[in-house]
């Protein structure tokens, strides 16, 4: 009995260690004046291959969860396709996050750039677009899983009669996966249970299958979910 308890100890010590690796970007992506959030914004950053993204709720605020510790460069791309990016690195530790405080949207007139989409990341990189848990819980269309894949990607469409649309594919032509279930069509889960949403749009992983379409990858909230929320509450 001492060895299990001592066997189950170390298992525990050894995903909580693999946890504290990870922390969250946060900050506030806002107009050039700065007296509006900048809603439905993607916000992207980059460590190696590896892309992490999160979507702006309508107060311009965002959250990119599961990022690995180190320093980070992030940007915004809005619903129009303009660019811009945050002037200071992020720093996140582990098991904490790194802030980017208010972003002012770029303007030509400051002198900015500004780029129109982002060739870099087509070529060869997933393009993603994930919604954590609390990013989910401040949107109005949670309750309507639909609607929230369409509202977080201007790759993806809506039609009238509810088929999802991405980049002029068939309509429907959509995998959905729940947990690892694969799915034909896009299920309605209730919002309170999403951990996450990634929206893939284009270049597909090949762990996916073949579509045309896109895929749209749901995980329900797990234990270690909710015992993180936990740890890290005010």
């Amino acid at each position: 009995m001492k060895t299990i308890t001592f066997i189950a100890t170390l298992f525990l010590t050894g995903m909580t260690f693999a946890q504290n690796t990870f922390g969250d970007i946060i900050g506030t992506f806002m107009t050039p004046d700065k007296k509006e959030g900048v809603f439905g914004a993607r916000v992207i950053t980059t460590r190696g291959e590896q892309v992490f993204g999160a979507v702006t709720n309508e107060d311009g605020r965002f959250r990119i969860s599961a990022v690995p510790a180190g320093s980070y460069k992030v940007f915004f791309i809005t619903q129009e396709g303009d660019t811009t990016y945050a002037q200071e690195m992020v720093d996140v530790s582990p098991d904490g996050y790194g802030n980017t405080g208010i972003v002012a949207q770029a303007t030509e007139l400051e002198g900015a750039v500004i780029y129109a989409g982002l060739p870099s990341l087509r070529l060869g990189v997933t393009e993603e677009t994930k919604l954590t848990a609390k990013d989910i819980k401040h949107m109005s269309v949670k309750f309507d899983t639909k609607k929230m894949v369409a509202a977080i990607s201007s790759d993806v469409k809506l039609t009238d009669d509810g088929q999802l649309i991405f980049r002029g594919a068939r309509k429907g032509d959509v995998i959905n996966y729940i947990d690892g279930v694969k799915m034909t069509d896009v299920q309605n889960v209730p919002s309170a249970a999403l951990g996450y949403v990634m929206v893939y749009s284009g270049a597909i992983p090949a762990k996916y299958g073949d579509t045309t379409g896109g895929v749209v990858v749901m995980e329900t909230l797990s234990y270690f979910d909710l015992l993180r929320e936990y740890n890290n509450r005010p």
